[in-house]
């Protein structure tokens, strides 16, 4: 009645198209997590420099443009992370589905 082989076949092909990794993903991820994360740079700017929100560094609250500094300076580590996490996080799941794929 219903030809599983044949279904399994066809959801292993389908997946074995995208199996493949991008090239370049990494920076990829990285630019568009810089371009995510500006507009909230921007308004914690805005707010630590008018005074509005302070900035914790090492246990001290600062505000004004020793603020604008700091976040300014933490900015690119906080991209970074979060690119390589979701880089390891692709690499994890393409790993899984390698391993699905030898399944079927």
């Amino acid at each position: 009645m219903f030809d599983l082989k044949a279904k399994f076949m066809k959801l292993k092909s389908t997946l074995s198209k995208y199996n493949g990794k991008p090239k370049e993903l990494f920076k990829r991820i990285f630019i568009i997590f810089s371009f995510a994360y500006l507009p909230f740079l921007l308004l914690f700017v805005i707010f630590a420099g008018f005074g509005l929100m302070p900035v914790n560094f090492n246990n001290e609250e600062i505000y004004g443009l020793k603020a604008i500094l700091v976040l300014i300076c933490f900015a690119p580590f906080l991209v970074i992370m979060l690119s390589v996490f979701a880089y390891l996080w692709f690499v994890f799941g393409r790993f899984i589905m390698k391993i699905f794929i030898g399944i079927l």
